[in-house]
């Protein structure tokens, strides 16, 4: 498959990240850009280093309470059935 740019190979699976400045319609470096110039799905929200300490700090059995919800939802997406956890 021909790739628009470098930091398109791959895409979407291998390729760096989007490029911010396509996406706005201002990339200066056109071809030879090393971020991707292909549509991207939005990117999964992470916590940030003070979530992440406090999340350290938590007792095992609040951090699994707290996580729980959110993985069977993805376990429902993935599989269809909330029985397995």
């Amino acid at each position: 498959a021909a790739f628009p740019n470098p930091g398109s190979i791959g895409h979407p699976e291998l390729c760096l990240r989007p490029c911010l400045y396509f996406a706005a319609g201002k990339c200066d470096n056109g071809d030879s850009c090393q971020y991707c110039h292909l549509p991207h799905q939005k990117r999964p929200v992470h916590l940030d280093k003070r979530h992440r300490e406090m999340v350290r700090e938590m007792p095992l059995q609040v951090c699994a309470g707290l996580g729980l919800p959110a993985l069977r939802q993805s376990v429902e997406k993935f599989d269809g059935s909330p029985e397995i956890l």
